[in-house]
């Protein structure tokens, strides 16, 4: 492969990162704190690919590159990444002072650096071989420390515990994909280094930077597909927002504001409630458009293969979510029903027992008792009310 297109390339990468930090950082500004370690790690690894690139096709040195200076700051992206899957898991928003620890190795190697420009006798053969050996259990031990963090947290854990599966699945295939893909790039470095290091070269880690060119881009696609799997596990604040201004959600029916909710007796459900919005907003969107409770004879257990979604989930909804019962959402839902069919004018008295069986219920007696205590009036007063349009004034 021609050494012009290689490095070319490489530079376009670098920009295409460029670009996607500028997304994360304006297009989905007020999440971007959650997202500093990836911010860090696409900033530097971008600006690297582009860097390899100038230098090599011009075949040039500037002084302020030396690797001394710079090297020990693209070190920085092990630990960034490791600190990167913690934030998902965690779910935090800021930097912890306790996390410098991690950058400690990267400030060494820079010392050391420093250090051999005025003590030549840091630079002998031995602590060169500390310095790679150093490096190779630097660069595994993050891997095996973020496989542990995901394994243990994210990729063994039941799905169904999980009230949005979809995120779950989305941030689970995520971390999954970008540890592969670290995983390969950190080895790349590895063997890199190694290749400098028996030729004699610098240790810059810039054999076979050609090999990079594809794993970034797969990575920079999928971010731009699929850009919430930057906000983390739980759920994307933003996108709950978008669902509500999509979705009118019934505020005397659902508790999804942790503000609000006082039948949350157990707290271990408290971690939850940034997940259920999506599950009450399909809920209602079925309803409505599917009026499943019009059949008298219509389940807890018809519901949910209707939702298909777990019955855990539907039973942690109404348990926790919802003032109502089932059986009270269900009558709610077709008195609903059953307002917006006579809304529609074209009802007289004489078909409203008719109207009651149409919306679900077994007897017109239950239909005007469930009628009267949810409007105040009988079926008979509403309709007239609708028809003299006098509603306003009942």
């Amino acid at each position: 492969m021609p050494p012009f297109f290689v490095n070319s390339t490489l530079i376009l990468v670098g920009i295409l990162g460029l670009f996607v930090i500028s997304l994360m950082l304006f297009s989905y500004g007020s999440n971007k704190l959650v997202n500093i370690y990836l911010v860090v790690i696409l900033v530097l690894c971008s600006t690297r690919n582009i860097l390899i690139g100038f230098l090599e096709i011009t075949n040039t040195t500037i002084p302020i590159l030396n690797p001394k200076y710079i090297s020990p700051v693209y070190l920085t992206v092990v630990p960034c990444l490791y600190l990167y899957f913690k934030s998902l898991i965690k779910d935090y928003k800021y930097f912890h002072k306790k996390d410098l620890i991690h950058f400690l190795y990267p400030f060494l190697i820079l010392v050391l650096n420093l250090g051999q420009g005025y003590f030549p006798i840091l630079k002998n053969q031995s602590i060169e071989n500390i310095r790679f050996m150093s490096l190779v259990v630097f660069f595994l031990a993050y891997l095996i420390l973020s496989f542990n963090l995901l394994y243990k947290n994210l990729w063994r854990q039941d799905c169904s515990k999980s009230v949005d599966l979809r995120h779950y699945y989305l941030i689970k295939n995520w971390t999954f994909f970008v540890f592969i893909i670290s995983t390969f790039l950190f080895l790349r470095i590895l063997y890199s280094v190694y290749s400098e290091k028996i030729s004699n070269q610098l240790l810059q880690a810039h054999n076979f930077s050609f090999v990079t060119i594809i794993p970034w881009l797969f990575v920079y696609g999928k971010i731009l597909i699929n850009p919430e799997i930057l906000y983390g596990y739980p759920k994307l604040e933003k996108r709950l927002i978008e669902i509500q201004k999509i979705t009118t959600v019934n505020n005397s029916i659902w508790i999804y504001d942790l503000a609000n909710i006082s039948k949350l007796d157990n707290k271990k459900h408290s971690c939850n409630i940034k997940n259920v919005l999506p599950y009450i907003a399909d809920i209602e969107n079925i309803v409505q458009e599917k009026h499943p409770f019009r059949n008298t004879k219509f389940s807890y257990q018809n519901f949910v293969e209707l939702l298909n979604i777990p019955s855990s989930h539907v039973h942690y909804i109404f348990k926790y979510h919802s003032i109502v019962s089932f059986k009270q959402y269900k009558d709610y839902c077709r008195i609903e029903d059953a307002l917006k069919l006579i809304d529609q004018g074209s009802l007289d008295a004489s078909m409203l027992e008719n109207l009651s069986g149409k919306v679900g219920f077994i007897s017109y007696d239950s239909f005007f008792t469930t009628f009267k205590s949810h409007t105040k009036l009988t079926p008979k007063e509403y309709l007239n009310c609708q028809n003299n349009l006098k509603f306003t004034e009942c």
